[in-house]
């Protein structure tokens, strides 16, 4: 007999002694009475086991065969569940917590999103919220098919979603749609004209017709690769592509604050602890109003976790530092340092591609300013498309 149906239906560990010990057996097998783990311990003791409510009948028989029964021990789920009988509290407590743990698996505690690439899991949660599908949520109220539905009209992104749910736990498996990229231009054909002034020195010509070489100097609009392929009998309209590097030239001004202001904290420091489910904050502590006067704020986010599931609850703890402003005045060598990398940085930006290859600065202060007059000769990268217009072919007189 399998074993948890022995433990449920409770079994009966007994001793068998008598003269004629067999002609016991030989009536449990007649009045068809199961029994297993037969262990004889001499000539006149045989140990077996058999259900608990047998138990009456076997005295009966054993009496008929002139054997005596000593009980050995008994278990089972009746026997395990007895001392609680004097414990009606815990037994109450226990009912509960089994019952709670069914009747809480029909809600959501958990949702999860698998698959997702580019569009973001706080995306698909939104939406999800939207339609009434959060924390806490009735989980049979839930329907696949509606939601798959829905979401695909709320997220463009997607081209397939799946809602499976175990227990508190909602899985939401997505698919996003696939978008060929193209790498050909938005206009059938174009030409690449100078970005800015320069001297051309270097040039890679991959279609169009050449307009210009090394050491023209060319300014900014002018064609320098032309989308018309001239064969002689014919022009044939292309998409010119070229990569074009020229000698140019930023000239520019950058400004800084002789004075600025700096943070000295006053050494008084303060916490608040909140406690956050779902868009809820609870205050934790009485100090939660708003200070009005200057403080760093430093946020420490502890998220409830359990088996690896981070539920919506979340422990936020506010550190305050107090400060008091007061200015400083900023050392000429370093306000240099600092607005000659700002200017370095503001000139890498407006290029395409390229290198400063030398600058000329001229550093001054005035007005309670630091001044930064700054001139860079680049090696730059000056191609552009730009669409050709259509020809004007005249009006039709027909």
């Amino acid at each position: 007999m399998n074993p948890v149906i022995r433990f449920l239906r409770g079994e009966l560990r007994v001793c068998i002694s008598g003269a004629y010990v067999e002609r016991c057996f030989n009536l449990l097998a007649e009045e068809g009475i199961v029994f297993w783990d037969l262990c004889r311990k001499d000539e006149l003791r045989i140990e077996l086991s058999l259900l608990s409510k047998e138990k009456k009948r076997l005295e009966a028989l054993a009496i008929r065969s002139f054997c005596t029964v000593e009980f050995l021990r008994e278990r089972g789920l009746l026997q395990t569940l007895r001392p609680l009988r004097a414990r009606p509290i815990l037994a109450f407590g226990a009912a509960a917590v089994i019952g709670l743990t069914f009747f809480l698996q029909s809600f959501v505690w958990v949702i999860t999103v698998e698959g997702e690439e580019t569009v973001h899991e706080e995306t698909v949660l939104r939406q999800l919220e939207e339609l009434g599908i959060c924390f806490g949520t009735w989980a049979p109220s839930v329907d696949s098919q509606m939601t798959r539905a829905q979401m695909l009209n709320r997220v463009p992104e997607l081209s397939w979603l799946a809602v499976n749910r175990t227990g508190g736990k909602l899985t939401v498996l997505v698919t996003e749609r696939s978008v060929a990229s193209s790498e050909k231009p938005p206009y059938a054909a174009g030409s690449i004209v100078a970005l800015r002034d320069g001297v051309i020195t270097d040039y890679r010509i991959l279609e169009g017709m050449r307009l210009c070489k090394r050491g023209d100097a060319v300014k900014a609009g002018q064609i320098l690769v032309s989308g018309y392929e001239d064969y002689g009998l014919y022009l044939r309209a292309v998409c010119a592509d070229a990569e074009i590097y020229a000698q140019t030239w930023h000239n520019g001004t950058v400004v800084m604050p002789a004075q600025r202001t700096e943070k000295s904290y006053t050494g008084r420091e303060w916490t608040q602890i909140s406690l956050i489910v779902g868009r809820k904050r609870i205050n934790l502590c009485g100090n939660s109003g708003i200070y009005t006067g200057s403080c760093d704020k430093m946020i420490d986010v502890k998220k409830v976790t359990l088996a690896g599931y981070t539920f919506p609850v979340t422990i936020e703890t506010a550190t305050y530092r107090e400060y008091e402003e007061k200015n400083v005045t900023v050392d000429a060598d370093a306000a240099h340092n600092a607005l000659s990398e700002a200017w370095q940085r503001q000139t890498r930006s407006a290029m395409i591609a390229g290198t400063i290859e030398q600058t000329e600065e001229s550093f001054l202060e005035s007005g309670g300013l630091y001044v930064l007059q700054a001139k860079s000769t680049c090696n730059e990268m000056i191609a552009r498309l730009v669409p050709i217009e259509e020809p004007y072919k005249g009006e039709s007189n027909e």
